[in-house]
């Protein structure tokens, strides 16, 4: 017999769908490809060709779940409101200072976030993106002071060596 005949049979024989029948054995029974397959009576190859064409191998399970958690925070992204921040008019426009470059920095960075969100990261654009956050997560670090211990214990350390 082929995969749709055993599936025929084991339709008819629960009054369900193969999905709704893998789902309870895979899912909530939890039960592992020998298992299952005796408890459909059919081949342990069948079974596992079920399993993995219904996506529930533990492993599919939960790639897929990781895969629905970055689309949420895709979504949560994309609306949290990056655009706004885009079409502020800059502060610091005619002045060469930190402020000045910090505020062009984070600009630039949310545009490159916006570019990555909107193509999903295929966009050539968006490989500036790390870099960006790179420089703002400096920009932290230096005003919270971590880069002045930073190169204070490096530069003590190098006199030692």
């Amino acid at each position: 017999m082929r995969y749709t005949q055993y599936k025929g049979v084991v339709e008819r024989e629960y009054k369900k769908s193969l999905r709704k029948i893998m789902h309870e054995l895979c899912v909530v029974e939890g039960l592992d490809a020998v298992e299952g397959a005796m408890r459909l009576g059919v081949a342990k190859t069948i079974f596992e060709y079920w399993r993995n064409f219904y996506r529930y191998d533990d492993n599919q399970r939960l790639f897929d779940e990781k895969v629905r958690e970055l689309d949420k925070l895709h979504f949560l992204y994309v609306n949290e409101g990056e655009k706004k921040i885009l079409q502020e008019p800059l502060k610091h426009s005619g002045e060469a200072s930190l402020d000045g470059f910090k505020e062009q920095v984070g600009k630039i960075g949310a545009y490159y976030r916006q570019v990555q969100a909107e193509s999903g990261g295929l966009a050539v654009e968006a490989s500036n993106l790390p870099l960006f956050e790179f420089v703002e997560e400096l920009l932290h670090r230096y005003e919270a002071g971590e880069l002045l211990e930073e190169v204070a214990k490096n530069s003590a350390s190098g006199k030692k060596g």
